[in-house]
């Protein structure tokens, strides 16, 4: 492969970067979304680049080469991709791929878990559970369910627990569980990505908080509600949500109340576009490790 497929693999690096630079200058919805989109392209990059050298490094060895009949000194004249290389790309891609599918079982298995849930009675889309833990989150899927415990409604007085209710609805009209699946998938494709995928998480909490703070028209509510509810329950307690789901508590609560405590947030597009450019040119190598892939496959009998 030419130096293409190796600028293809520099993507997620770029992007861990630059990256969480973004929070300076968009709002939390926009980092969301922006980070969001940059991930699946940064994890399309990695496993396809993975591919790529899977392909050109395997390609000659005798295993592969008794299936394809093909010619390895023609491979090798137009793919030079060291043995080793390619025997340590596609270890990469089944690690990354089995850690994908792993993210996927385990947040499927907890929401299955919790699908009791959704059959008890509601007050619209809200379920109270009557539990001495305060709790709260948004349970996602065809019947979306806003959980919310008797302990928490408790600790919370009227006006704060609207603001609560509010921010959790939010995550559930706006889909946050989509944007929060796919930090996670691409976090387990590539490591590099971690600190993307932390960041898309806080800001899904920051976004909602906004929300929160519009609808219930007082900024200041919205940060005593957080503040509150943070007193309200014990790290243990914390410790024991379901990990799938997206609730009130989980994401550097300080940071956030300091947050909704300032004026709200606005987008400045000039000044995080080129961070947004940078790290888009890193995958324009996209259509060349294509190109070659496909000589490669061709070069093997595979096309």
């Amino acid at each position: 492969m030419r130096i293409s497929v190796y600028l293809l693999l520099l993507a997620p690096a770029v992007l861990a970067v630059l990256g969480p630079q973004l929070a300076r200058h968009l709002a939390p919805a926009a980092v969301v979304r922006t980070l969001t989109g940059l991930s699946l392209i940064s994890t399309a990059a990695t496993l396809w680049g993975l591919t790529a050298l899977t392909v050109g490094g395997l390609g000659r060895t005798a295993a592969f080469q008794d299936r394809v009949h093909s010619s390895p000194v023609a491979l090798a004249s137009y793919d030079p991709v060291p043995n080793v290389l390619g025997v340590l790309a596609a270890g990469l891609l089944a690690g990354g791929l089995l850690r994908m599918i792993r993210v996927i079982w385990r947040r499927s298995a907890v929401l299955r878990g919790l699908a009791p849930l959704r059959k008890l009675p509601t007050a619209g889309d809200l379920v109270v559970v009557d539990a001495d833990r305060p709790d709260a989150y948004a349970l996602p899927g065809r019947t979306p369910r806003v959980v919310v415990t008797t302990a928490m409604l408790r600790a919370l007085p009227a006006d704060e627990c609207a603001v609560l209710l509010a921010h959790e609805r939010a995550h559930l009209l706006h889909r946050h569980h989509f944007y929060a699946v796919v930090g996670e998938v691409a976090a387990a494709c590539n490591p590099l990505l971690r600190p993307v995928r932390d960041h898309i998480a806080f800001h899904i909490e920051r976004w909602a908080d906004e929300e929160a703070a519009q609808t219930a028209g007082s900024r200041s509510l919205a940060a005593r509600s957080l503040a509150r509810a943070a007193l309200a329950i014990t790290d243990a307690a914390r410790r024991r949500e379901p990990q799938a789901v997206l609730a009130y508590l989980r994401h550097k609560v300080t940071a956030r109340v300091g947050a909704l405590q300032d004026e709200r947030p606005t987008s400045h597009w000039a000044a995080a576009l080129p961070t947004i450019v940078v790290t888009a040119l890193t995958t324009l190598p996209f259509a060349e490790v294509t190109f070659d892939l496909a000589r490669c496959m061709d070069v093997l009998h595979l096309s």
